[in-house]
């Protein structure tokens, strides 16, 4: 198939809507056709299974289906910043980096419902700021991200609770903001919003435990504004990205046998405030949505990892995720 389709999630401040979709003509490599799926009220972040969608919505989740909201829980006090979707365990999980809380819920007949709700406190930590909740490959782990106090927290599932089970903790002042999974490794790349880091961490899946092997910088030098937002890893476990809203870079590493990181392309995602980026289905091309100017940006995927540019003026409005 030559036309591939990606989803937006956004603010609603400006020029938005809810959540958009467009297409990528893969022959001639390029965009076209944004469309309008679900009209939302600020979906921050999505993500979905077939034609349900799952999005950050005001002070809650809201559930839509062929396009339409079908179903919001308010349950939170104010916006949740993270939403993920379990189609097998048919599980949602969202972080809310104002209050630090992690919540578990579940979609019974098209009817979002709590199950569990977890408040991180940390002494002397006034804000935690959770900003990523989802499981481990294995699946014997919840993986949480907390901002505020540089940790990974692993929880365990049992009877539909979150059981706080290890920490991982990184360097005072890191910003611990999302976590990716090697493919085949048993090692983990935890990006690090407030130093722009990259840390490679050894996985324990019996011990569900992470340690430190390697942490470098995704900067191109030390006086760029340290403001890292996303990560993805190519499916063949060769090659990592990152990018930083502070000088709007997406930055390329290969990874190593050993699973750590090398860093070989740094390259200007062309707009403003580069907020989220993936790959299509394919892993041919990487895509990059920007929340303050409206645009996107297609680069190609060469077979030695880094990016040629295809695209930089696409209309794409207040885009801050990006699903393929």
């Amino acid at each position: 198939m030559n036309i591939k389709k990606f989803y937006l999630g956004t603010y609603t401040k400006r020029k938005s809507k809810g959540i958009y979709s467009v297409e990528l003509d893969i022959l001639n490599k390029k965009l076209q056709n944004l469309k309008l799926e679900v009209s939302v009220d600020n979906p921050t972040y999505i993500d979905y299974n077939n034609n349900e969608f799952y999005s950050i919505t005001n002070n809650g989740i809201a559930f839509s289906k062929d396009n339409n909201i079908i179903n919001t829980i308010t349950l939170e006090k104010s916006t949740p910043c993270y939403v993920g979707y379990n189609k097998e365990e048919n599980l949602i999980f969202s972080a809310n980096y104002h209050t630090g809380e992690v919540k578990l819920f579940t979609n019974k007949d098209n009817e979002l419902y709590l199950l569990d709700n977890v408040s991180y406190t940390k002494e002397n930590i006034e804000k935690v700021h959770a900003h990523y909740a989802n499981f481990t490959p294995d699946k014997n782990f919840v993986a949480t991200c907390y901002l505020g106090t540089d940790e990974v927290v692993l929880f365990k599932i049992e009877n539909n609770k979150l059981i706080k089970h290890s920490t991982y903790k990184s360097k005072d002042g890191s910003g611990s903001r999302h976590i990716e999974f090697h493919p085949t490794k048993n090692i983990a790349y935890l990006i690090c919003e407030l130093d722009a880091t990259l840390e490679v961490l050894n996985y324990d899946k019996d011990k569900g435990e992470f340690s430190l092997i390697q942490k470098v910088s995704i900067l191109e030098n030390e006086n760029q504004q340290k403001w890292a937002s996303a990560i993805r890893i190519l499916s063949n476990g060769k090659f990592l990205y990152t990018s930083n809203r502070g000088d709007d870079i997406i930055t390329v590493f290969e990874i190593k046998e050993n699973g750590e990181v090398e860093k070989i392309q740094t390259i200007s995602t062309f707009g403003s405030v580069a907020r989220d980026f993936n790959f299509d289905k394919s892993e041919q091309f990487l895509l990059v949505g920007h929340q303050e100017s409206d645009n996107l940006t297609l680069f190609e995927i060469n077979n030695n990892g880094k990016l040629n540019l295809l695209e930089k003026d696409f209309f794409a409005p207040e885009v801050v995720c990006v699903r393929n």
